[in-house]
């Protein structure tokens, strides 16, 4: 009989009278004395973050849980308003689009920076890895993630105000300085203002903290979720979604396909 492989996991455990999480104790050790922040970190890097690290992380957290009536937002009233008996089903439906064109291109820009700031290329200079980096996806007809907005064409103010805590936070690193650079020579190549956008700042803020690439979506996951609850409250005191379905209704034109 073969050996059954070793399964193992660090996340947590529950015994009959205790709650682990990291290994620390939950009731103990969490409970009351840590921030949902310092929860986020601990779980995702494993260890629970310094005060400035947790402001930071704070602010991810918070600056996508609301853009307006987004799709993620409708899509949350909408299905709340066909099933409402799963809530859960309505704040899953306020993320379940989160991808390249909104709210989850943090991730493809953090594999941008990752890639381009590979151990091989750690000590590169800024200018030239971000050259590289913008004829290399511009020649591939590829996207550059993290930069450009079509409602924030100026500049998305969020963004900003990501990088301005990301120094006083003392994590703003090499990841931010190369996205910005990438962001002015797209400027130059493209020929249109192309601005550092909310994702992308979380993208080079949470490389320049460590976290994963993979999980730089997470800020934005966690941050719409809570968008998503806040818009199934207010669909259940205001509701909306049948005028958006009667809306619909009303103004659709059916056209038979050219053939």
């Amino acid at each position: 009989m073969a050996d059954i492989p070793k399964l193992v996991s660090s996340m947590g455990r529950a015994e009959h009278d205790k709650i682990f999480v990291r290994d620390y104790d939950l009731n103990k050790d969490l409970l009351g004395k840590i921030s949902f922040s310092q929860m986020v970190c601990l779980m995702l890097q494993g260890r629970l973050p310094t005060a400035d690290e947790g402001k930071m992380i704070d602010s991810m957290l918070i600056v996508l849980v609301d853009h307006g009536m987004t799709t993620g937002a409708a899509a949350a009233r909408m299905t709340f308003h066909s099933a409402p008996e799963a809530i859960q089903g309505a704040v899953a439906a306020a993320i379940l689009g989160a991808g390249s064109v909104h709210l989850g291109s943090s991730e493809y820009c953090a594999k941008m920076l990752h890639d381009a700031l590979s151990k091989e290329a750690k000590d590169a200079d800024l200018d030239a890895v971000a050259l590289k980096t913008v004829e290399r996806r511009l020649a591939n007809n590829q996207l550059i993630p993290g930069i450009g907005h079509g409602i924030h064409t100026d500049g998305d103010p969020r963004a900003a105000r990501l990088f301005e805590v990301a120094q006083e936070t003392k994590v703003h690193g090499r990841n931010c300085e190369l996205l910005k650079k990438i962001g002015k020579i797209a400027d130059q190549k493209v020929g249109r203002h192309l601005p550092v956008n909310v994702t992308g700042a979380i993208a080079a803020i949470s490389q320049d903290m460590g976290f994963h690439w993979q999980m730089s979506k997470s800020f934005a996951i966690l941050g719409r979720a809570l968008g998503g609850l806040a818009h199934v409250g207010e669909e259940i005191r205001r509701p909306i979604a049948r005028g958006i379905s009667n809306m619909i209704r009303d103004n659709l034109v059916y056209e038979p396909e050219s053939k």
